[in-house]
């Protein structure tokens, strides 16, 4: 994945949420966004997945420009999957028509195809024995890897991530930072915003400080680690690594 920020703006309220960031990331298959909570992190993920429109700036991804217009920004979300933090399955379907539905509805494929894929994905990730389960009946680990599942059923060019363990606890935590582990070893480029630093260390390529709508630093994990050179990055790894 090769991904080009310049200057991108983008202001909600009268708060500005991105204040000129620019970046580049090059050669990198899993690319990890951290920093302290309200930084920018998510509304940089929302710009990066087409739902929101930066003020200004431009974003350029394998050297392909984010697009402006609406009908452009559809397709363009086509081919990416999305997951937040707060699952977004369809409450009233099951988990195998969770992920047959938008094949169906949206790709347009045959719903032989869609239920076969499917199929595969919930016995590759071991959640056969829930196809049928609504996401009430389901654990809250379990709902997340539906909505993983769901994410990359299209086989989308570039998965974004946000938070996908923020609300689950820590056993449930391991189950889906296991399966996005595994997307990662099968080659397919992700952008994930977490607070799990230990993850966001063994399965980075690159990683960025995001704090005030900006980038504070940006390298690979030992540099971020080991030896940050921002005093943002140094006092937020210093709060967060103490206990």
């Amino acid at each position: 994945m090769k991904l080009e920020i310049e200057h991108l703006l983008k202001i909600l309220g009268s708060h500005r949420a991105l204040d000129s960031l620019s970046l580049t990331v090059e050669n990198t298959r899993s690319f990890v966004l951290l920093g302290p909570s309200g930084g920018g992190k998510s509304t940089l993920l929302r710009v990066l997945a087409g739902l929101e429109k930066p003020d200004s700036g431009s974003v350029r991804i394998n050297n392909v420009s984010l697009p402006d217009s609406e009908l452009g920004l559809l397709l363009y979300r086509r081919k990416i999957g999305v997951v937040f933090q707060g699952f977004n399955l369809f409450p009233h379907l099951t988990a195998f028509r969770n992920i047959t539905l938008p094949l169906e509805v949206v790709h347009g494929l045959p719903p032989a195809e869609a239920s076969e894929i499917a199929r595969q994905l919930l016995v590759r990730f071991q959640l056969e024995k829930h196809a049928h389960q609504k996401p009430a009946q389901l654990s809250g680990g379990q709902r997340q890897r539906i909505a993983i599942a769901r994410a990359i059923a299209p086989r989308p060019n570039l998965v974004l991530l946000d938070e996908p363990t923020s609300a689950l606890d820590p056993e449930m935590t391991a189950e889906v930072l296991q399966m996005i582990e595994e997307l990662r070893d099968d080659g397919r480029d992700i952008i994930l915003v977490t607070h799990e630093l230990g993850f966001a260390r063994q399965v980075a390529d690159t990683i960025a400080l995001v704090s005030q709508g900006t980038i504070a630093e940006i390298g690979p994990p030992k540099l971020i680690f080991d030896g940050p050179q921002s005093p943002i990055t140094q006092s937020y790894l210093a709060k967060t690594l103490r206990y």
